[in-house]
């Protein structure tokens, strides 16, 4: 018979040190100013698209 045991260590698992987090509030801070500075140029897209762009829509959308 053979007897098996079990570590009570998780060898196999990652431990906590192996992470590093990717967010610092620098890097927030820095997404939030660039999402600031082109928020109005999308919300431009949104509401006053281009004639090409939507001739290039409805070109599509016939080619279907």
């Amino acid at each position: 018979m053979t007897k098996t045991s079990t570590s009570k260590t998780n060898v196999n698992l990652p431990s906590q040190n192996m992470f590093q987090s990717t967010t610092d509030n620098e890097s927030d801070a820095e997404i939030d100013l660039f999402y600031d500075q082109i928020k109005s140029k999308l919300d431009g897209l949104l509401t006053n698209p281009q004639d090409e762009t939507i001739n290039r829509i409805l070109a599509y959308s016939k080619s279907k």
